[in-house]
């Protein structure tokens, strides 16, 4: 449910936006225009007794619900490293599908940034616009990059938080985002808004300079798998909840970090996924959720659930190469 669903992206928006991406961002075809090198695990979440009496959703009372979760590069091409340099990083994300009792499923993805470059379809189209490439290299011209931005500064935080990220350890040491605002309803009908992010056990941190020449350009997949080979790996799910005048549909402007903050459920991951491809053909849309939790009116989230859907029609009719990444 959007409480503003007039700002949707539209079909003509999410072609022109995925084609900016292939062209301008790189794909490789029959993968992901985002997020295309992810690994999958199968685990669990439970929910806590305090979230449970804010909400109906069938996975938020307390049992322990199966769950699928992918962690990914949000790189478009699956080739992209995981690091360019000791301090250079990249984007990653999460893919959570919750088994619901009922039989049906829920999904979220989150981000590692505490950031988002777009707050709006428009600016979306337009950043992966202005990454055409125009050099001799086949790289994109800075220079319409920073025309853009000059012309769209509320996207200035969002692209710093990308230009910024360093190297994360592992996928275990890494926070992640929802950065959509979202409601929870209770058996009486009250909404109320919060922010979700996954919080990560082992506690968080960058990889070790030093550790930039010991490691392949590709390793957070191969690091987790040993990981989780070892034992579980988990994650807190903590909701930051709004107070009235807090913006719910602009996921670039930040909620005051003194709002309440509430531990949600924990999610853990103790074995890889046995069909790593039919993970890798299905979406993690951030729309679909249950009753007792609704969508906010971000026009982003909504697109997003367009693009995604308009992404795998389009991979799963290409064929993939021969040579698998990581």
């Amino acid at each position: 449910m959007s409480d503003n669903p007039h700002r949707l992206g539209g079909p003509e928006r999410v072609e022109r936006t995925l084609e900016n991406m292939e062209t301008n961002v790189g794909y490789v075809p029959g993968f992901r225009r985002a997020h295309a090198r992810g690994v999958a695990f199968r685990g669990t979440f439970v929910a806590t007794p305090e979230v449970a009496e804010l909400t109906t959703a069938e996975h938020m009372q307390g049992d322990e619900i199966a769950v699928a979760v992918r962690l990914s590069n949000g790189a478009g091409n699956p080739y992209s490293p995981d690091k360019s340099s000791p301090k250079q990083g990249g984007v990653f994300g999460i893919g959570v599908r919750f088994a619901l009792p009922s039989g049906d499923t829920a999904e979220w993805g989150a981000l590692s940034l505490l950031d988002f470059p777009a707050r709006t379809p428009q600016d979306f189209t337009g950043l992966s616009g202005a990454q055409k490439k125009g050099l001799p290299d086949g790289l994109p011209n800075p220079a319409r990059i920073v025309t853009y931005l000059a012309t769209h500064p509320h996207l200035l935080p969002g692209f710093k938080a990308i230009v910024k990220a360093k190297p994360p350890e592992s996928f275990a040491t890494t926070r992640f985002n929802g950065l959509h605002a979202y409601f929870l309803l209770d058996a009486e009908g009250t909404r109320r808004a919060f922010r979700y992010r996954w919080m990560p056990l082992a506690g968080t941190a960058a990889l070790d300079p030093a550790q930039h020449k010991l490691l392949p350009p590709q390793y957070l997949i191969s690091e987790l798998k040993l990981r989780v080979a070892e034992a579980p790996v988990a994650w807190d799910l903590v909701f930051q909840m709004a107070e009235p005048g807090d913006p719910t549909d602009d996921m670039t402007k930040h909620w005051p970090e003194s709002r309440r903050l509430m531990t949600a459920g924990r999610l853990t991951v103790d074995r890889l996924h046995e069909d790593q491809d039919l993970i890798d053909r299905s979406m993690f849309d951030p729309t679909k959720v249950p009753a007792g939790i609704e969508c906010s009116g971000d026009p982003v989230l909504h697109f997003r659930s367009e693009s995604y859907i308009e992404s795998q029609r389009r991979r799963l009719a290409e064929q993939k190469p021969a040579v698998q990444p990581e």
